[in-house]
């Protein structure tokens, strides 16, 4: 029986799952056994919520999608029924990047529609986009308070700076414009999870393409750079993922 080929110390598909998805706080410990039913409906859905329209999903991510932690211990646990479903043609392995993917094909589909027929409904957790945006609106809510009083210090800074006039040093202005950026993106960010950004629909994958209903009355110069502003929004903290 054929199995997926392994660099040293990699299993198929392996390498860390996209940082956008659930912490492993969310995830559970691997339950073994699985069924080719849920390891298809976790690749499927995969797929669907990839953020670019190329064949192929992370085992990283796969894991993710069924709810489990993934490490090598999972993955040895799963590899017995990875190999099967590669061998028997209803998964293929493909490589992008130097990093080794999953690929749902027809006879994997016909197979999970068919189990669904039949009754056998893979109990599939929260989506992980679905997962990170209550998790993001948390994070805004608890720290929004703080964003808007580390602004309020600076422009009180500001304003010791504008009383100064010209005796203030220009170090001291450079210094405070270098400082204000990521407390006010964040404050920025935090009212766009909290107001703006929208409930995901698993039916697809929920990607910021930094547009915003206004952007019509814009014309294309102004409208590029509100969207180069925007990259990054969903980033609660800046410089991290939440």
């Amino acid at each position: 029986m054929p199995s997926a080929p392994r660099e040293p110390g990699k299993e198929a598909g392996d390498r860390e799952p996209d940082r956008s998805g659930p912490p492993p706080s969310e995830l559970r410990p691997f339950a073994h056994p699985v069924s080719d039913a849920l390891v298809l409906a976790a690749v499927e859905r995969a797929e669907r919520h990839r953020p670019r329209d190329e064949p192929g999903v992370m085992l990283g991510d796969v894991f993710a999608h069924m709810g489990f932690v993934y490490n090598g211990a999972a993955t040895r646990q799963l590899r017995p029924r990875l190999d099967a479903l590669l061998s028997t043609g209803a998964l293929e392995q493909t490589r992008r990047h130097g990093v080794n993917l999953l690929v749902l094909t027809s006879t994997g589909r016909r197979r999970l529609a068919q189990a669904l027929r039949q009754g056998e409904t893979p109990e599939l957790p929260e989506s992980p986009q679905h997962r990170k945006w209550p998790r993001s609106r948390a994070t805004a809510s608890e720290r929004i308070e703080k964003y808007r009083e580390e602004l309020r210090a600076l422009f009180g800074e500001a304003e010791t700076l504008l009383d100064a006039s010209t005796q203030a040093r220009s170090d001291s202005w450079f210094d405070l414009a270098a400082r204000l950026a990521a407390p006010a993106a964040n404050l920025g960010a935090a009212i766009y999870c909290l107001t703006e950004w929208p409930e995901p629909d698993d039916a697809r994958p929920d990607v910021d393409d930094y547009g915003d209903p206004d952007d019509e009355n814009l014309d294309p110069e102004e409208r590029k750079r509100r969207r180069s502003m925007r990259m990054g929004r969903r980033n609660v903290i800046r410089g991290e993922i939440v």
